[in-house]
């Protein structure tokens, strides 16, 4: 196995040997694939966006649907549905990706304050930090002398030594100097966006049709149904579930919040309206 092959597909072989549970080929992976820890991390740095991505479509995509089927189910002018669904998109898009800014932010400025605190801390009482750290250690099953050995000796190296305070302490896992939370916002507001225009883009294209607009409904409801499943499937790739029972989840999930905008739209359309009022000439 050449080097090239391992360090691009290492953690792709051993997590085929794990979904497999084959112990031979897990052994074998170790053993002849070089192990490239600067490229693993730095995809496990690019996976932070696959949260982002992944549940920024999820909510773009349903939160413009339910307001389209909210509003086809109350039997309102087709246009509505194409302005609300826009003006939903843009400001659910802004304020999905600030939140998710300001959340990753607030999360980011938390964890360096402690860190900061905890670092004093072992500066100016470094035996007083070990011994807490060899008391957490003892409460998960580890004997005093083993954890006073591997924390004495830990000690020697501070970074590393915080590292493991911040996580035992505090349950942090060690910071990571190349998330942004800007990029993970701006990645939030974009797939909103993208994922967000599939259901409207039947209307887009039946505008140009005029004659057409009848099926704009049904056709985004097949292009809402599509992209579910297949944003699932995505979802269970990284979750390790199986890819066609992933993707039924979300589009189940999705389809069941479609459905009550729908039921609600029409249930309060006929008790609102009188009975000689056109809903779809209300503008």
């Amino acid at each position: 196995m050449t080097e090239e092959v391992g360090t691009s597909n290492r953690l792709k072989l051993v997590k085929d040997s794990y979904d497999a549970k084959d112990v031979a080929a897990s052994k074998k992976t170790h053993d002849d694939c070089p192990c490239d820890f600067a490229e693993e991390k730095h995809k496990i740095s690019q996976g932070q966006f696959i949260k982002s991505i992944i549940y920024g479509g999820l909510d773009g995509i349903i939160s413009t649907f339910v307001v389209i089927c909210s509003i086809e189910g109350g039997n309102l002018n087709p246009m509505i549905a194409a302005v609300l669904g826009f003006s939903n998109l843009i400001g659910d898009a802004i304020s999905m990706g600030v939140g998710d800014y300001l959340s990753a932010m607030a999360d980011r400025e938390h964890q360096m304050t402690e860190y900061k605190r905890e670092k004093w801390e072992f500066e100016v009482n470094p035996e007083g930090e070990i011994q807490e750290m060899i008391e957490l250690l003892e409460e998960q099953g580890v004997s005093k002398e083993d954890a006073t050995a591997i924390m004495r000796t830990t000690a020697k190296y501070p970074d590393l030594f915080m590292d493991q305070m911040m996580y035992y302490e505090l349950g942090f896992m060690p910071l990571d100097e190349d998330e942004k939370p800007s990029k993970q916002g701006v990645v939030t507001f974009l797939s909103f966006c993208c994922f967000g225009l599939v259901p409207l883009l039947s209307y887009i294209l039946c505008e140009l049709i005029p004659s057409e607009r009848s099926i704009a409904f049904p056709i985004s409801c097949v292009f809402t149904a599509i992209t579910l499943f297949l944003l699932g499937m995505v979802k269970g790739r990284f979750a390790t579930e199986k890819l066609p029972v992933a993707g039924l989840k979300v589009l189940l999930m999705g389809a069941v919040a479609c459905a009550a905008s729908y039921l609600i739209g029409f249930i309060v359309s006929s008790l609102l309206l009188k009975d000689d009022e056109d809903p779809c000439t209300m503008v």
